[in-house]
């Protein structure tokens, strides 16, 4: 049975449903005053979908992972920091579904989303955006 994905959440600006986009992400670079001898190897988690102010991930489930913890992400070179927003039950006892808001994005992710967002606005041209007639 494939796992329900919750989608009528009140995220701020359009959703871009993605295919099979996978981050990193570590709860331990983030807890203060915490001191590890070795870094903990990171989780996998499936991005879903992502708008302007976060992105929904599907993950393992985790209970370091928790409302309002920050947590670093990494896609490829681009890291940035999230806080968890909501986390929701998708018929997997093993996993969920990390609701997340951006908090601090380095230049390679934002170009990453502002990508998506540009490739789904319409084509100026086509619209007559770039005249006044």
């Amino acid at each position: 049975m494939a796992p329900q994905i919750p989608t009528g959440t009140g995220r701020l600006g359009e959703r871009i449903g993605l295919g099979d986009v996978f981050v990193s992400w570590r709860v331990d670079e983030l807890i203060p005053g915490r001191l590890r001898d070795r870094a903990r190897p990171p989780e996998i988690g499936r991005v879903v979908d992502v708008s302007i102010s976060g992105a929904a991930i599907v993950a393992p489930t985790s209970p370091q992972l928790r409302r309002g913890r920050p947590v670093c992400i990494r896609l490829d070179d681009a890291d940035a920091v999230v806080r968890i927003r909501r986390i929701e039950e998708i018929g997997d006892d093993d996993w969920r579904l990390y609701g997340v808001e951006f908090v601090e994005t380095d230049l390679a992710f934002r170009d990453w989303v502002n990508g998506l967002l540009d490739a789904r606005r319409p084509d100026s041209q086509t619209l007559g955006w770039d005249r006044a007639d």
